[in-house]
């Protein structure tokens, strides 16, 4: 027999079932156990579940429509549930969270490196939702340190890897990936499991992907890297060394961008790199530590540019 709170719950996502019928259907994926007016209900009830109700299986569920082209599907209703269940309301045990990290991880690796196609999505968004793992890790630990390494690895193989560099895309909403792994990054520089050496790996593929992308970002991917280089900065074991390697490699590099005959190619790559770092900039405040170290060699690589 259902408990109370169970039939209340229940109800409660009848009602809102009933005003939301009448909405356009959006496909789904015809593996998942739910569909698209179930995950409306639920939206509109704001995810809540009642005490008893298993919520690890519904989790996994949107974790494969976080790979829908439907925006409201993966962005409002799979994300979204993911930050409510996960993030918010702490409703998955440390069992379970894995369950949910090990699948997102096959997820964010699926289709790496295949040229720009509806197989973004399921990876971008899957990284997103590990960010949501790693921030829950901060408050609520549960990662060990083969389990954060991994999620170190993914990031970085993103950001090497992603060749789907796509921001907004009419129709679909946002692809994301460079954005996404960003997120991700911030709260993995946050975490007591970085270790020393993981801190050079992270500056040197943020560098690497800027360098490297072939465009100037312009859906605000360079201000999320930046604010994941920022986190590394603020650590108070932060290490200035890989930063000041970067700038000084970046300062030759500016000196060739405008060499004859032109190569815009090599413009773009500077210009990504700088526009990233002057958000960096922008970021950082405090005048001790590394962050002081970091904003030092910022300014030093500002005026080699003048």
């Amino acid at each position: 027999m259902p408990t109370i709170a169970t039939a209340i719950a229940q109800l409660r996502r009848a009602l809102a079932l009933i005003a939301l019928l009448a909405l356009p259907m959006a496909p789904v994926d015809t593996a998942a156990a739910h569909d698209t007016a179930y995950w409306r209900a639920l939206r509109a009830d704001h995810f809540r579940l009642s005490p008893d109700e298993a919520v690890a299986p519904l989790a996994l569920e949107a974790a494969a429509l976080l790979g829908s082209t439907d925006p409201e599907l993966r962005d409002r209703i799979a994300y979204e549930a993911t930050v409510a269940w996960v993030y918010q309301e702490s409703r998955l045990n440390a069992a379970e969270l894995e369950q949910l990290r090990t699948t997102l991880v096959g997820n964010a690796r699926r289709g790496l490196g295949e040229p720009e196609s509806d197989g973004l999505f399921l990876r971008s968004f899957s990284t997103l939702a590990l960010s949501v793992l790693a921030a829950t890790d901060l408050k609520r630990p549960f990662l060990n340190q083969p389990q954060f390494d991994e999620l170190l690895d993914v990031a970085i193989a993103e950001l090497a890897g992603e060749r789907d560099l796509r921001g907004y895309i009419p129709g679909k909403g946002w692809g994301h990936a460079t954005a996404h792994t960003a997120d991700l990054l911030k709260f993995l520089a946050r975490s007591h499991w970085l270790r020393a050496e993981q801190q050079t790996r992270i500056v040197e593929a943020v560098a690497a992907r800027l360098r490297t992308a072939g465009i100037v970002f312009v859906w605000g991917e360079d201000a999320r890297l930046a604010a994941a280089l920022a986190s590394l900065a603020r650590r108070v074991d932060a290490d200035p060394g890989p930063f000041n390697a970067w700038f000084k490699r970046l300062s030759e590099e500016q000196k060739t961008a405008w060499a004859e005959p032109f190569d815009p190619s090599r413009y773009v790559a500077v210009r990504a790199q700088l526009n990233a770092l002057s958000a960096l900039g922008a970021d950082l405040t405090t005048d001790s530590g590394a962050e002081a170290a970091v904003l030092t060699g910022l300014r030093t690589l500002r005026e080699s540019a003048q």
